[in-house]
């Protein structure tokens, strides 16, 4: 009696096991694509990791709809071709809101926005001015560097790409500002970024291009519209309470 009791409570053991193994095998997964070199949105930490303020945002969204947050950190030109191979995946990267981008992928309500800056040697330009790209291109060498894939780009090559042999691309602004002086004159990315990077440096500042206001929301599968619709209130209360201007704060001030 004892060993069949013994081996009925091992059993049930087992089977409880195998439950709960099976209960996190079927969590659902969040695949989260981005590109670490836009702080304060997202970059490595001193232990390599993937922060940023997409990275927290998508942690709460996660932790929220009871999703298993999976971050890949992929070339920013790459994002949004796996975000249209997977209904669990989402760009989150500081994308801004275009209609290029919104054929292929779900937009997310606005979480943020941003201007584009130029990033150059301090005294390029007058202290506090807002500069044209013009001016931009008209500074040392002539060539810009921009992050591959971004506004930046587009907007120091122009809609007929008349600038294209005088834009160097760079997989991000981080590795760009490091050919400041040398290969490129000035580097052209969004204003958060391009802060970061100027302030980081003693020999480099930043200045607001005349542009127009941008704005970023989450790219998601374009079957995924439930999830969006999910995803869209848990942005607007987090926008309503002041989480996310919380988040930029802490990432830009390295916390």
């Amino acid at each position: 009696m004892k060993k069949i009791l013994s081996l009925t409570l091992a059993v049930l053991m087992l089977v409880g096991c195998l439950a709960a193994f099976a209960s996190c095998g079927n969590q659902k997964t969040l695949y989260v694509y981005t590109n670490a070199g836009f702080a304060p949105f997202e970059y490595l930490n001193e232990k390599g990791e993937v922060v940023g303020v997409d990275i927290d945002v998508m942690n709460a969204i996660g932790k929220e709809l009871g999703y298993k947050v999976i971050i890949n950190d992929i070339d920013f030109d790459n994002i949004l071709t796996e975000v249209a191979k997977n209904e669990f995946a989402v760009g989150a990267a500081g994308m801004s809101k275009k209609a290029e981008r919104d054929e292929v992928a779900l937009a997310s309500n606005v979480y943020a926005t941003s201007q584009q800056y130029v990033i150059a040697p301090v005294g390029s330009f007058a202290e506090g001015a807002t500069v044209t790209v013009e001016q931009v291109l008209a500074l040392g060498n002539g060539k810009v560097g921009v992050q591959q894939g971004t506004t930046g780009q587009y907007l120091v090559e122009g809609d007929e790409e008349e600038n294209a042999d005088q834009t160097i691309l760079y997989k991000n602004a981080i590795i760009a500002s490091q050919d400041i002086g040398s290969t490129v004159a000035a580097v052209v990315i969004d204003e958060l970024p391009a802060k970061q990077i100027s302030g980081a440096s003693g020999n480099l500042a930043c200045w607001k291009i005349d542009a127009e206001m941008e704005s970023y929301v989450l790219y998601f599968n374009l079957k995924a519209t439930d999830l969006v619709e999910q995803v869209n209130k848990i942005l607007d209360k987090m926008i309503a309470d002041g989480t996310i201007d919380q988040y930029i704060v802490n990432h830009s001030s390295g916390k």
